[in-house]
């Protein structure tokens, strides 16, 4: 469904109001729970993800780099600085698709403005491996990582959309379970509540341009589908839920037009209530993984504040 006919302020930059005509909505979870059909949607959607990496204006290089029995990917660019920050990675995909590659453009603009390098988790993927496959892959990966890094070596933690989910339930595991927390972490459009009762699952759903919500119904099945017949309102994969007390410092990026900008809010009012550091930052106008266009003024503003939040 292409979005020529949806209204988009003039407060967002040129470059924008030409992206929302092209905007596609992503995949239905009944792509992805058919067999059949499961492969090619995986496909595609990986394929337009990874395409956005053609905006990018700086060299990359990326690495196939396994720890702790799980693969992932190493991500370099070229203003890397053996000071600079190791970066985790948690990507996007629904709990169903995504991958370190394909997703890599929301996290090398990180790398390109600190200096730093990337680590991408290739998680295991519902629902041939549901929950908690995904949760335990991405902490076998983080005690691998911190065991092959110089002690002391600054750490961040970026997860998008279900990448912050798996991120906010891990921060939490790992403070319960006295493992070294990174030093601060980044929260992108993250998808945090499995019964999909923040008020914008109903208010913006007719306005978000990726997310066909169906007032409420399509996220929560995504998280049963995740879920497997564990409770969707339990703390590992409803991390809203959980005691948020004790985590790093939190910076969370979301659109004003996207569905889970409720679970946004509703993250940084209870994490700021169990006294964390939290900086929220809503942008007019844009929509779930706008990250991933590097093109936009938009995109390069929320990295510049992501990059300093990261460094100081």
């Amino acid at each position: 469904m292409l979005l020529q006919r949806k209204k988009v302020s003039p407060a967002l930059s040129e470059e924008a109001q030409l992206l929302y005509r092209s905007l596609k909505r992503l995949p239905q979870l009944d792509s992805f729970r058919n067999p059949v059909t499961r492969d090619l949607a995986r496909k595609i959607q990986n394929a337009e993800w990874a395409d956005t990496r053609k905006e990018l204006d700086f060299s990359y290089d990326m690495s196939v780099q396994p720890m702790g029995g799980i693969d992932g990917i190493r991500m370099l660019t070229k203003g890397f600085r053996e000071d600079g920050p190791v970066i985790l990675y948690l990507h996007a995909g629904g709990f169903v698709c995504g991958s370190p590659e394909s997703n890599a453009g929301a996290v090398l603009p990180l790398c390109h403005l600190t200096g730093g390098q990337a680590f991408g988790v290739r998680y295991r993927l519902a629902p041939e491996h549901p929950f908690p496959a995904a949760w335990n892959d991405a902490t076998a990966y983080y005690k691998a990582l911190l065991e092959n890094i110089p002690e002391g070596k600054r750490v961040i933690a970026v997860g998008d959309s279900a990448g912050g989910n798996l991120l906010l339930s891990s921060l939490v595991r790992w403070r319960d379970e006295g493992i070294r927390l990174p030093d601060k972490a980044v929260l992108i459009s993250p998808v945090l509540d499995g019964s999909a009762s923040s008020d914008t699952m109903l208010t913006v759903q007719k306005h978000d341009p990726l997310i066909q919500n169906k007032g409420g119904t399509s996220i929560s099945n995504l998280f049963r589908h995740y879920a497997n017949g564990t409770d969707v309102n339990d703390p590992r994969i409803s991390p809203l839920n959980a005691d948020l007390s004790g985590l790093p410092p939190l910076m969370i990026q979301v659109g004003s037009r996207e569905v889970l900008l409720g679970d946004s809010a509703r993250l940084s009012q209870r994490a700021i209530s169990a006294g964390n550091d939290v900086r929220l930052r809503v942008l007019d106008g844009m929509f779930h993984m706008f990250h991933l266009y590097w093109n936009l003024p938009e995109t390069k503003a929320v990295y510049e504040d992501m990059a300093n939040f990261a460094l100081y």
